[in-house]
């Protein structure tokens, strides 16, 4: 029996960031580390999603989502003393920042300026509206914001999620549910965590301090009232959660470093952290040290600069079991390397190995993961991209996984093959071949998919374009092939700008019956 799922949303956003633009796919793999689509963690893109563009000339600029406490300070530096930053690529010659940098977060910044040169800065009220919305068989999304203040919620069956936020010059307010995420990620960091090391940027873990949260069925998220308060050189951050949950987090900003401390009680338990990051002459040194139930944990990291060219990275972590409640501990290192020659080749290796003990059970259990990439830009065009995984572990299935992308983009037009096969276990195979149209009104995407992987273990995970508020990466097993076709269209319609998008997917596998998938939003900029 065919399986038929059919959903409608319809949604009201202002602005130009869309969930699966490639412009939010880019960012969201520089700001996590992630190597590509497939690792992104998935609240990266709902994070995105909700993050208001960064007006790098304001006055009241402060570091978040988008922005390390360093890049801030480099920008207030420069401003006080060649004044505001006109164009990205006066931005680009900023300390803390890149042309990679740049071109991964250019689309979430804004070189609106305020004054006149030589003009002091001043705070002036805005105010702009902004409402979106969801109407789906699965949930419905509800997003409001001005300059100043914004809320938002999701709902699915009887699971959900709300916040207020409000904010005036120096001082923000947010109510309902949020993250915390500070340091290296040992005592405040909640929702998904980047375990794996696939690329030099993942080494050193940007906190961000509190984001809210407006996921279906959020967990491992803290529910209530936080405070911030953030000043040239003191960022202190406290919240208070339902059922024994509070948190209290005090930062000092210096021009080339930050130092924090934080204390937090849940559920009757007592954690202390204190972390710290320093930048000098592109050498990056952050870490964390933690105390929470008899036992402490720590994490050193390491990134910096051989001439032009190259990056590296090292880490050193030891999570012993009793501080991370889990059933093992982790005692790792991991290391990296990164060559780029004048935008053509790309290479980057990252290793990294872990005891994973258990007592009195498995204490040997040990980890190895080699990642390998190389990207060669054939043509301005053209550009091959090769990956090599191997993990290792002594107590299950070691897993080697290689994939190939030959990729097209010239103009309107684009297109992706990919060839990647696994072994874990049993054989995994994968292919696929995409085409794209996108130019500013319309963008059309068709993909076809085959997969084999007759054992669970070889499965192969691949993203999938999706309509915007999903972010699609479903894992292939079995054997059997899968269509996808995605479009969006531009339009004005009295004084409304409407944005249609669509996407139709069917899957067909031996051991089942076929599964279709309709997926339809309509976006309005008032």
């Amino acid at each position: 029996m065919r399986k038929l799922l059919l959903c409608l949303s319809l949604g009201l956003l202002t602005g130009i960031l869309l969930a699966q633009d490639e412009a939010v796919l880019r960012a969201a793999m520089y700001l996590s580390g992630a190597s590509s689509e497939e690792e992104i963690p998935a609240d990266w893109i709902e994070r995105l999603e909700s993050a208001r563009r960064v007006r790098i000339n304001s006055p009241t600029l402060r570091s978040g989502v988008l922005l390390s406490d360093y890049q801030v300070a480099c920008i207030r530096d420069y401003r006080s003393s060649s004044g505001d930053i006109l164009s990205f690529e006066e931005l680009a010659l900023v300390d803390g920042f890149s042309r990679e940098a740049v071109a991964a977060l250019k689309p979430f910044l804004s070189l609106e300026s305020g004054r006149l040169p030589g003009q002091a800065d001043t705070v002036r009220l805005r105010a702009t509206a902004l409402v979106r919305g969801t109407l789906s068989s699965f949930g419905t999304k509800g997003k409001v914001d001005g300059e100043y203040w914004r809320a938002g919620g999701a709902w699915r069956g009887g699971n959900g999620s709300f916040y207020a936020e409000g904010e005036w010059h120096r001082s923000r307010v947010l109510l309902g549910h949020f993250h915390t995420r500070w340091g290296q990620g040992l005592a405040a960091w909640t929702g998904f965590s980047m375990e794996s090391l696939s690329t030099v940027d993942a080494f050193i873990k940007r906190g961000g301090g509190l984001s809210p949260v407006w996921s279906y069925a959020p967990s491992g998220v803290h529910r209530g009232l936080a405070y911030e308060y953030t000043g040239r050189y003191l960022r202190a951050s406290a919240y208070a959660g339902l059922g024994n949950d509070y948190g209290v987090h005090a930062d000092w900003l210096g021009r080339n470093g930050q130092a924090g401390l934080s204390v937090l009680l849940s559920q009757g338990l007592w954690s202390f952290s204190l972390d710290g990051r320093y930048n000098f002459r592109g050498l990056d040194l952050a870490g964390e040290f933690a105390f929470r139930n008899r036992s402490f944990a720590g994490k050193l990291a390491a990134r910096g600069r051989l001439g032009e060219s190259w990056k590296w990275a090292a880490q050193v972590r030891v999570i012993p079991r009793n501080y991370s409640g889990k059933k093992y501990g982790e005692y790792g290192l991991g290391v990296g390397m990164n060559y780029l020659e004048r935008n053509r080749h790309t290479l980057s290796l990252t290793a990294d190995a872990a005891l994973l003990p258990i007592p009195d059970k498995d204490p040997r259990r040990f980890q190895l993961r080699v990642y390998g990439i190389w990207q060669w830009q054939v043509t301005p065009g053209w550009m091959l991209d090769l990956r090599l995984t191997e993990r290792y572990r002594n107590y299950e299935n070691p897993r080697t996984d290689i994939r190939a992308d030959a990729k097209y983009a010239a103009g309107p037009w684009l297109a992706t093959l990919r060839l990647e096969t696994d072994h874990c276990g049993g054989w995994g195979f994968l292919t696929y071949l995409e085409g794209g149209y996108k130019q500013e009104k319309v963008a059309a995407y068709l993909r076809v998919t085959g997969f084999w992987a007759d054992v669970w273990a070889a499965r192969l995970y691949c993203y999938e374009r999706d309509a915007p508020g999903a972010f699609l990466v479903p894992a292939y097993y079995g054997r059997g092939m899968a269509a996808s076709a995605v479009a969006s269209y531009k339009f004005r319609l009295w004084h409304l700008r409407l944005k249609a998008n669509a996407r139709l997917a069917c899957q067909f596998r031996l051991d089942k019956a076929p599964a279709y998938t309709l997926n339809l939003q309509l976006q309005a900029d008032m």
